[in-house]
């Protein structure tokens, strides 16, 4: 009697099993950035003209949000990875980084002020608007962030913007 109950109930549950929907697949969102050979094509899609990154830089990455004429590459310089976006006008929050900094700080190079924000050997970032060009750029780095290393990114993009 007790194997006969126990193949029954194996029976209920393997129905029952059969009988759930195939799970659905999770909804994605879509990527809106849009992978683009180099900064050429970038300026091709946005109108911004973003020239050369600083001297050894490697690993280059172009990507536009063409409907924002936004333009970044993401790129290895001394060591770190770097996201370098510029977007045309005022800019709010261009660098999507929304972290509590422990230090922020104003610097200027040349001509050129800039902000860099920072959580010591974290992650960091620097922002400016050139007024000439009417856009707004920033740098960042997701980790290892320091002054020293955030000011020498900055002062070597600013004249490439």
């Amino acid at each position: 009697m007790k194997k006969i109950l126990t193949v029954l109930m194996a029976a209920i549950l393997v129905m029952a099993l059969a009988a759930q929907p195939a799970a659905e697949e999770p909804a994605q969102i879509a990527n809106p950035w849009s992978t683009v050979a180099d900064a050429a094509e970038a300026k091709e899609k946005t109108g911004l003209t973003m020239s050369a990154l600083p001297e050894g830089a490697a690993d280059a990455s172009y990507s536009v949000l063409e409907e924002d004429k936004i333009a970044q590459v993401i790129f290895t310089w001394n060591g770190d990875e770097y996201t370098f976006r510029m977007a045309p006008g005022t800019q709010e929050n261009l660098a999507g980084m929304y972290v509590e900094f422990d230090t922020t700080e104003e610097m200027s190079w040349e001509d050129y002020p800039y902000t860099i924000s920072y959580t010591e050997g974290k992650e960091g970032m620097s922002e400016w608007h050139d007024t000439l060009a009417d856009a707004t750029y920033t740098v960042t780095m997701s980790g290892g962030a320091t002054k020293e290393k955030l000011a020498e990114v900055s002062e070597a993009l600013i004249p490439a913007g």
